[in-house]
């Protein structure tokens, strides 16, 4: 549906959707910091900056922001600054969370707490959307960074909090390609046993309104010449919109591959919890960070 993300940002900026209040746990990151306020320079989201204060100044000035528009929150160096975080969420005083200066354990633990947390449907999964040079439109992905191994059950969230989340972007009956080693299925591979599975119960509409296409190859997925060279007849063959991946390292290690090309770029962020949030490395990319902003404000 969308070519590039540069189209997803034109998007947004049309839609008359309110400014988007963005909450950094753990503040006092340079890199996070230069994502947020470049994002909020484009004008879609205000910066809620959680941390130690004095900490926060000092970081500002450094970088030359101090006399940019923002908000602190101050939290003591004992307090986990995500506990404040969800707290401000519960408050009605953001909209979405992102990963600053903390441990990604210590940014979840307040946010899957059980009690006082943010995760009432009590499944979060990793949701990836990529600009690849090699395809012809914006490409999404299922889990490469939180479920290792997951079940035939877990699959089965994963494409509806997925398709979800691109129909909220403004798809219409999302595609999904459930990706396998080969295109037929075999008992010695029980991903593709589970990927046809998958394809009926998309069939019948277990899975929300979506197509499941599978068992498949990455090739016949993403390239209509590679199907119609194999003989794979599909109406969805090199159109998908997203990846089911297996296996947690098989997305991980194909995001890593992209990753290494600078002409694609990678966003991501983890769904399921009653708010989106912005999981990044901080050796991300500044399109990364800002692109994963981007996509937890249109998903907030």
């Amino acid at each position: 549906m969308y070519k590039s993300f540069d189209e997803l940002l034109k998007k947004l900026a049309v839609s008359n959707s309110p400014v988007k209040r963005a909450v950094v746990a753990g503040a006092c990151d340079e890199h996070v910091l230069e994502a947020v306020f470049l994002a909020q320079e484009k004008g879609f989201i205000k910066a809620v900056l959680v941390g130690a204060e004095e900490d926060i100044i000092n970081k500002l000035k450094e970088m030359n922001y101090a006399d940019r528009e923002y908000k602190i929150v101050n939290c003591s160096k004992d307090t986990n600054p995500s506990e404040i975080a969800v707290k401000l969420i519960h408050m009605g005083e953001g909209d979405f969370i992102i990963k600053g200066k903390i441990e990604t354990k210590d940014l979840l633990r307040p946010i899957l707490n059980k009690e006082t947390g943010l995760n009432k449907r009590g499944f979060i999964t990793h949701f990836g959307l990529m600009q690849l040079k090699s395809y012809h439109k914006l490409l999404a992905m299922s889990d490469c960074a939180v479920i290792p191994y997951p079940t035939l059950e877990d699959k089965k969230k994963i494409i509806m909090y997925c398709t979800e989340a691109l129909m909220k972007l403004g798809y219409t009956k999302p595609v999904v390609g459930a990706l396998c080693a080969v295109e037929t299925v075999s008992e010695k591979m029980p991903e593709t046993i589970e990927a046809q599975k998958l394809k009926e119960m998309s069939v019948q509409g277990l899975l929300g309104n979506c197509v499941v296409e599978g068992p498949i190859s990455f090739d016949l997925a993403t390239s209509k010449e590679s199907a119609a060279i194999k003989g794979y007849s599909s109406p969805y063959a090199g159109d998908v919109d997203m990846l089911l991946v297996p296996q947690m390292v098989t997305g991980n290690v194909m995001s890593k591959i992209w990753n290494a090309d600078g002409d694609n770029i990678m966003a991501g962020c983890l769904l399921g919890a009653d708010i989106p949030i912005v999981l990044t490395s901080r050796s991300a990319s500044m399109n990364e960070k800002l692109y994963s902003i981007l996509l937890c404000t249109m998903l907030s």
